[in-house]
């Protein structure tokens, strides 16, 4: 594995851009810039694609191993790397995989990118093909981790754009509805905002019933895609 890992990170090296940086601390905000190569996307998927062929013959735990290693990293294009393997490995979760998406949750990302991008490749379809897994997501709303709580929401954001778990869509968002951190509010907007797309008329109630203590955050971003007549009396004050 050690080889392995070294032939990856020798790789992303050959592939460095500083401008990948330039262009990507415009998302990020100070001490919120992740750990970077500066390697773009379009390569980060060849590597990942070209990676998991290699990789697919493998025992689950063995390639889950390596994903891990590439977390420790603390940088976004292995952590990237990483879900693209376990995102092709949809096919082959169980429930206990579980075990580790959460770990590297809670103890490896370190910006919302890499929160997102783990939450919507790779748990966000667990939940869908386990359903009773959701009920941890209550746990990590009420986490002193950022990204945990983050995460709790991100996580619904692939079911909920299927019209999936919309109980536990209000379930969270209740919880979250008070936290002060931006990057909660907004990732408890955007899975409201998925869940209007099914259910417009039940997420809708729900902001009115609830908007005098929503953040103006999370509520811009939940009716983001509703009618303008709707949006507009959601926004009043």
């Amino acid at each position: 594995m050690k080889e392995l890992l070294s032939d990856i990170r020798q790789t992303l090296q050959d592939y460095v851009d500083p401008q990948n940086i330039v262009v990507s601390s415009r998302f990020f905000k100070g001490d919120e810039q992740p750990k970077e190569y500066g390697v773009s996307k379009e390569i980060l998927n060849k590597i990942g694609k070209e990676l998991f062929n290699d990789l697919k013959t493998k025992p689950k735990e063995e390639i889950y191993s390596l994903c891990q290693e590439l977390w420790k990293s603390l940088y976004f294009e292995e952590a990237y790397i990483a879900c693209i393997i376990t995102k092709r490995l949809h096919r082959h979760y169980e429930a206990t995989d579980m075990k580790y998406f959460g770990l590297w949750l809670n103890k490896y990302v370190q910006s919302w990118a890499d929160c997102d991008t783990l939450c919507c490749s790779t748990i966000g379809p667990l939940f869908i093909k386990y359903p009773l897994e959701i009920e941890q997501l209550t746990l990590w709303a009420t986490s002193p981790n950022r990204w945990m709580r983050r995460g709790a929401a991100v996580s619904l954001v692939v079911p909920a754009r299927k019209g999936l778990y919309l109980e536990k869509v209000f379930e969270l968002a209740i919880l979250l509805m008070k936290d002060e951190d931006d990057l909660v509010q907004k990732g408890t907007g955007w899975m409201l905002k998925e869940a209007s797309k099914s259910h417009q008329a039940e997420v809708y109630e729900f902001i009115m019933q609830y908007k005098v203590v929503m953040s103006r955050t999370t509520l811009r971003y939940a009716i983001e895609k509703m009618p303008l007549d709707l949006k507009a009396e959601a926004m009043k004050k």
